[in-house]
């Protein structure tokens, strides 16, 4: 094909004017990357109890497949009428009602709990920090340093209280303002709860919609491609908020039993509690509860500390290896780097939530670029081995000619 055949080809006036419009709007917002956040914003702002909606449909959606599906899996055996129209009702309300008890387990048993474990390290941080220093000082002294030295590593422990009390009290301040804040969105929760409410009775009528206006506004093609990309999407996410959840109950349970009945240490509720919270994050999360809880216990015995890391790697070998795998399975299917990536990225843009949204992000993004390169080499009929191995034989052959046997995924 001649060079002025090519270029007035439709498809290479296509291929050209994207090219030319991707650039420009590169160009546009590398140079106004303030303007675009603030824009973005404004419109996350305006969507926010939308926003809510989802997330908090997402965690109910989670109880109300589990009654739908197995709990009331003989019902729908039967395909009785009545039961077909009160179904989902009725699951919706004990979804509910499921959640209401575990929120108020919570508040009435862990919080108090918690709230005290609080008080009394506030409290005895003083005399925490005087046994350490004094073990410290034993320590050093059987070491056979001399006492010119260990006084020149003597540590400011006042002032080192003092800061710590100023943390506690910046925590306090932010759990007040934290409070307020929460009275003040009353009306996001509110309307993000009426949307939440909206979509759980209306899901299978919400996802059929939007897929009769793909099919009428897009192309057949691009339509099919984007109804696939929305329910891998609605997969990742829906079994990252299940794992995630599921996982965070099973660290808080193994943890409060192993300080409470097998080790008997201290502050067992805290300790607990922060496992599970930091068990949202995956790979890092629980590396980051393990040292938190190792300080904490430090302050009270350095052989606590001890005791307690070396207990928890071991914990963490168990759920790691044979719990995880049987109750959670691998919720995202993401490589442990593209998870360090998503933390990194994500976290650094929106914090926490950053983080929770950005590794089932990464995991779509995955997995389609994974599917993208095996429909590429199979395309070309090059295998794994020739494509890894840098297979020379692959430049000896012709243009179009096989390179093997197709791609295997």
């Amino acid at each position: 094909m001649k060079l002025t055949d090519w270029m007035d080809s439709p498809k290479t006036t296509k291929k050209i004017l994207f090219y030319i419009t991707y650039a420009v709007v590169l160009v546009f917002a590398i140079f106004n990357l303030t303007e675009i956040r603030d824009a973005i914003g404004y419109f996350v702002n305006m969507i926010y109890p939308f926003l809510v909606g989802i997330a908090i449909a997402y965690v109910v959606n989670v109880v109300l497949k589990f009654y739908e599906e197995r709990v009331f899996s003989f019902l729908n055996k039967k395909k009785l009428r009545l039961w077909e129209k009160c179904r989902r009702g009725v699951c919706v309300l004990l979804s509910f009602l499921t959640l209401i008890l575990i929120l108020g387990a919570i508040i009435f048993f862990v919080v108090p709990e918690l709230g005290s474990s609080l008080e009394v390290l506030v409290t005895n941080a003083p005399v925490y920090a005087a046994r350490l220093s004094n073990e410290a000082a034993k320590l050093l002294q059987s070491l056979n340093i001399t006492q010119e030295q260990i006084n020149s590593l003597q540590l400011d422990w006042a002032s080192l209280i003092a800061k710590a009390t100023e943390l506690t009290t910046g925590l306090m301040d932010s759990a007040v303002v934290f409070t307020t804040s929460l009275v003040n969105g009353v009306f996001v929760t509110v309307m993000g709860f009426i949307f939440c409410m909206y979509m759980l009775f209306s899901k299978e009528k919400i996802i059929n919609n939007i897929k009769r206006m793909l099919y009428a506004f897009l192309p057949r093609r691009a339509a099919h491609r984007a109804i696939e990309i929305g329910s891998l999407s609605n997969r990742i996410f829906s079994s990252f908020v299940r794992g995630q959840l599921t996982e965070a109950c099973i660290w808080f349970a193994m943890v409060y039993v192993l300080l409470t009945f097998i080790l008997r240490l201290p502050y067992a509720v805290l300790i607990s509690s922060i496992v599970a919270l930091c068990s949202l994050i995956p790979i890092i999360g629980p590396y980051i509860s393990m040292f938190t809880a190792g300080f904490i216990l430090l302050l009270v015995n350095p052989w606590y500390t001890l005791t307690y890391i070396i207990a928890f790697l071991i914990l963490q070998q168990i759920e790691g290896n044979l719990i995880y795998p049987r109750v959670v399975g691998t919720s995202v299917g993401l490589p442990g780097i593209w998870v360090l990536l998503a933390i990194i990225l994500c976290g650094n843009l929106m914090g926490i939530p950053g983080i929770l949204l950005g590794i089932p992000t990464f995991s779509v993004i995955y997995a389609l670029l994974k599917e993208s390169t095996a429909r590429r080499l199979r395309k070309r009929r090059i295998t794994n081995s020739q494509a890894i191995h840098n297979n020379p034989e692959l430049d000896a052959l012709p243009a179009g000619e096989p390179g093997g046997e197709p791609h295997q995924e």
